[in-house]
């Protein structure tokens, strides 16, 4: 349970991923790093193979279950604190150390110049060159908590967050489909992750105010339903190139649903099973799941190829990755966050 929550609210279908927020920030780490560092172990040449193959490719959609959840952690934090700076200064301290740290590792294995750290580091050629110059989901996940503050203060003035939502969604999709051809497309593509940001501000808006589903079937037969969907979708644009109804609706509709759709069955089957010491090791990822993120895209590479040398192949190599990115991420954590405790109390 996050340190944001009221136990008070987090009852009913709709809190699900309030309640168990932590243990699915673990998920979506792991989840992340199976897109990121898994290699298909099945038989090549078969349907096993194809399929493992396709569910691995597709597995980004953790990207958006980290941005729902933060969209509503984002929401009870400025419920407990409304002031802007002080927000800004939180998210801070949880965002820059290790990513400040991790330009310096570049600067160092990469051999990047001054200059390039500094263009790197700030967004600049995030904006200018290519988002992924460096850790795109670092600026993006900074762009949105830089405007979350405000739009929060938006929600809560207007007073009905639903149709606040509707609106916001409206308006997004509206200049998505102008700037298809206007924007850079991989810039557009992380546009395209606005929403799910501004879904889980909505749902944390509407846990704050005791707001819970009227029909349970209904609820998770629409959840089911964009599990569905959201698999049907990337199935098509993967195989056939499928273009749906808008260009935006290639690079929103399956993340979104899949984003949605995973968070809320896996906290539905945790809530479920209620197996403690899986919530506890889920938990217990999540609690580092930045760090794991920024240890993947700096090690990875020569991780693979020691692991490689070494002989290791199929799930015993899989294993390895996840398991030795997950030590190193855990120790970088508890590190930086030992030294932020020693400089807090110097202060």
């Amino acid at each position: 349970m996050s340190s944001n929550d009221d136990p008070k609210l987090l009852t009913g279908d709709l809190a699900l991923i309030s309640k168990h927020r932590n243990a699915l920030m673990g998920i979506a780490a792991v989840i992340i790093c199976v897109f990121h560092e898994f290699l298909p172990i099945l038989p090549e040449g078969t349907i096993f193979f194809d399929i493992e193959e396709f569910v691995l490719i597709r597995s980004f959609y953790g990207v958006d279950i980290f941005l729902i959840l933060s969209g509503m952690s984002v929401v009870f934090s400025l419920c407990k604190d409304p002031r802007v700076l002080p927000f800004y200064g939180r998210r801070a301290v949880r965002i820059l150390p290790v990513y400040l740290l991790s330009g310096l590792v570049m600067m160092i294995t990469e051999g990047w110049s001054v200059t390039d750290y500094l263009l790197n580091i700030s967004g600049v050629r995030f904006f200018t060159t290519d988002v992924n110059s460096y850790l795109w989901f670092v600026p993006t996940i900074i762009l949105f908590y830089l405007a979350a503050p405000w739009y929060q203060k938006l929600m809560s003035r207007f007073g009905r967050p639903v149709l606040l939502f509707g609106i916001s969604f409206a308006v997004w999709f509206t200049a998505s489909v102008l700037l298809r051809d206007v924007v850079r497309g991989d810039l557009y593509y992380m546009i395209n992750r606005i929403p799910i940001f501004l879904l889980g501000m909505l749902i944390g808006n509407l846990i704050k105010r005791g707001v819970n589903v009227s029909s349970r079937a209904v609820f998770w037969t629409a959840v089911i339903s964009l599990f569905i969907i959201g698999w049907f979708m990337a199935y098509a644009n993967h195989y056939y190139g499928y273009l749906y109804l808008f260009g935006a609706l290639l690079e929103f509709v399956p993340t979104f649903a899949l984003g949605t759709s995973v968070a809320y069955i896996c906290a539905g089957l945790l809530e479920l099973l209620k197996w403690k010491w899986l919530i506890k090791a889920l938990e217990f990822v999540g609690s580092f799941c930045f760090e794991f993120y920024i240890i993947q895209r700096l090690f990875d590479a020569q991780l693979m190829l020691f692991i490689s040398k070494m002989g290791f192949t199929g799930i015993v190599r899989n294993l390895l990755m996840f398991l030795s990115l997950g030590l190193i991420s855990f120790a970088v954590s508890r590190i930086i966050s030992l030294v932020i405790r020693l400089c807090k109390k110097k202060m």
